[in-house]
């Protein structure tokens, strides 16, 4: 033990030793005889020059305490800034092996030398504290996600104007030549030859891998590139299919439906390599959670009234592929969007949600379900981005598939109400939901694919939504007829007229029909000769009454 602290004290006081010799030097290191072996101890260690070794003496013992600017170390070495800089190429190297690391110190104007400032990372000086070379390595390899994590935390320093674009550049070559070693980094570095490139597959692959399958490809220029026109040209390529990432098929397209944004997803050959290790966890884009197969969905008898059933019955119909192939030529000559959009609304449990899993499967187009709940963030603009996230979402989805498939929002109560009057009484949350709804307008207004919506809301829907929608359908409560086919059709056994007496018996929902065959069968199957009419008189008189019946309040 006593053997490896002085080992440690004694690679820790070379470095105290070649620093403090230094500083009385005025930069003429070749005078530094005296702690000439410190120096080459260090330089090994380091695998670097002697004169690297010098200054990276200096500038642990400076950064132990805080960053240190041009101004500092040259102070220390008692010379002049611009004969410091004469040794940036020898601060390069020690950047570049991961030695050093830069920070610029002011935002929004160029870059000059006094920005610039260093610090020595903690793993470096760990592997110096304990005399272990290999911690060097160790500390700059990684799996792949934690490679991927590196990556996005450099673009996140260039977004906080902390790194300049050609930094993060080659911290990302850094980091790629410490870990060639995994397969997807390999597979990255020989597909495509620029540094940008490579960095803009990780940090798609980076957000792949948290759940989140595009990132918006302007604002992602915006964060990497110093320079405006080099955020404009790099846009440009990508957007105009001509950048080698389109070309070579790495990454696709996706346009938004909101402001002409566009976004980027990966190719599913890429996303295949990167789950690699992974592949339990891929889930392609075409099963992301919320979608449902139509050949999933199981055959249900659905009862309305007449009105109602003709209606739904007309969506049907428009929806059968064919059909709606001419429907959107006719949409597509007279310059109108080429969706269609339906809104089913009325009292819970009255066959909204089933019927547009009904017409789903009857049309053979899948669903991409939405809880728009969800978006509700605590954090202000996130609610509003997840409500975009969802149109382009489904976009992707649009182009990917032959058969469009069904946008299903259900339950969307308190996105489609009155819109708030702005005044000085509004809150926070007040401009939230406007700013939402105003979201979902535009979206409606320019909507290419097919929606259904469903709200319990009645009276409350606000009039510019109901003006974009091109089925607006009321589920009523069933009434007594329709009450006695639901019946008649979840328990066969029972009569015609034992239907007709409950449905005339009870005012109460499909929904609440099923609800009470499931406990009444759960009785006869303990009690097999108890009477299913029977039971479910009394089942269904218990929970609601008979219809009339009226409540006793004040």
């Amino acid at each position: 033990m006593e053997e490896n602290n002085s080992i440690n004290q004694n690679l820790l006081g070379r470095l105290e030793v070649i620093s403090s010799a230094a500083s009385i030097c005025k930069l003429n290191f070749g005078n530094l005889t005296d702690v000439k072996d410190d120096i080459e101890e260090v330089s090994a260690f380091l695998g670097i020059t002697p004169d690297q070794a010098v200054l990276f003496a200096c500038l642990t013992e400076l950064s132990i305490q805080r960053v240190v600017s041009f101004e500092t170390l040259s102070k220390h070495l008692k010379c002049s800034v611009l004969k410091l800089v004469t040794l940036m190429n020898e601060i390069e190297v020690l950047e570049k092996k991961g030695y050093l690391q830069k920070y610029f110190r002011k935002k929004g104007r160029k870059r000059c030398y006094n920005d610039i400032s260093f610090s020595v990372p903690h793993y470096v000086i760990e592997a110096i504290r304990k005399a272990d070379a290999s911690l060097l390595v160790t500390a700059i390899k990684f799996d792949l996600p934690g490679f991927l994590k590196q990556v996005a935390d450099i673009i996140d320093e260039r977004e906080e104007n902390t790194l300049t674009t050609a930094q993060v550049m080659a911290e990302t070559e850094f980091l790629i030549a410490n870990n060639s070693d995994l397969p997807y980094v390999t597979f990255i570095n020989n597909a495509v030859s620029d540094t940008i490139s490579k960095c803009t597959l990780f940090a798609v692959s980076y957000c792949r891998l948290k759940g989140q399958n595009f990132i918006n490809i302007g604002n992602f220029a915006n964060t990497i590139f110093d320079d405006l026109s080099e955020q404009l040209d790099y846009s440009q390529m990508i957007c105009s299919g001509n950048h080698e990432l389109i070309r070579k098929n790495l990454l696709k397209i996706a346009n938004s439906e909101f402001d002409g944004e566009k976004s980027v997803s990966l190719t599913p050959g890429v996303t295949k390599m990167l789950y690699r290790s992974y592949p339990a966890l891929l889930i392609p884009e075409s099963e992301n959670t919320g979608f449902i197969s139509h050949r999933k969905l199981t055959r249900k008898d659905l009862f309305f009234n007449k009105g109602v059933s003709e209606q739904i019955k007309s969506l049907e119909e428009v929806l059968t592929p064919l059909k709606f192939t001419v429907y959107r030529k006719a949409l597509k000559r007279n310059k109108l969007s080429t969706g269609i959009t339906a809104i089913f609304y009325g009292a819970p449990g009255t066959g909204k949600t089933e019927s547009a899993y009904q017409i789903a499967r009857k049309t053979g187009r899948n669903i991409m379900m939405v809880d728009l709940s969800q978006t509700k963030s605590k954090w202000f603009g996130e609610s509003e981005k997840q409500v975009k996230k969802i149109f382009d979402d489904y976009n992707i989805l649009l182009k990917d598939k032959e058969t469009e498939p069904i946008l299903f929002i259900n339950e969307a109560d308190g996105l489609f109400t009155r819109r708030s009057l702005m005044n000085g009484n509004t809150t926070a949350a007040d401009h939230a939901i406007n700013t939402i709804q105003n979201i979902l307008l535009q979206a409606l207004e320019n909507f290419e694919g097919i929606l259904i919506a469903t709200t319990n809301l009645t009276d409350n829907l606000d009039k510019a939504f109901e003006r974009r929608f091109t089925f607006r359908i009321n589920f009523p409560k069933p009434d007594s007829s329709v009450r006695m086919s639901i019946w008649k059709n979840k328990l066969p056994d029972l009569s015609e007229e034992e239907a007709g007496m409950l449905g005339e018996r009870f005012d109460i929902t499909g929904s609440e029909i099923e609800v009470q065959v499931r406990q009444v069968l759960l009785k006869k199957v303990l009690d097999k000769k108890a009477n299913l009419y029977n039971l479910l008189v009394e089942s269904c008189s218990k929970d609601h009454g008979f219809t009339g019946r009226k409540k006793i309040g004040f």
